[in-house]
């Protein structure tokens, strides 16, 4: 299972952003960040889960079980509730 998770990092805080980021690597240990190359401040996370258990897991913690996640808030559009998660499973088993 995959979970995407998508927000805008809103354009004046881009900058403390990515400072941020890359100072606490390990809060993406288990993910892939990436930037929009066409609008800038998209930014999506790629999380592998498991099973559903594990994808439900993820995603409570990624949207407020660390208080790291937290710190982010102000700079995304929207705030914490400008966070999205989508939760996809596999279209072909086996």
């Amino acid at each position: 299972m995959m979970l995407f998770c998508e927000y805008t990092v809103l354009e004046p805080h881009l900058e403390q952003f990515q400072q941020w980021a890359e100072s606490r690597k390990s809060l993406w240990q288990n993910a892939q960040l990436f930037q929009n190359t066409e609008q800038p401040g998209v930014t999506l996370e790629i999380w592998t889960a498991e099973d559903e258990e594990d994808a439900l897991r993820i995603k409570k913690e990624r949207l407020g079980g660390r208080s790291a996640w937290l710190e982010m808030a102000p700079w995304i559009k929207g705030g914490q509730a400008g966070v999205r998660i989508w939760t996809f499973r596999p279209f072909f088993s086996g």
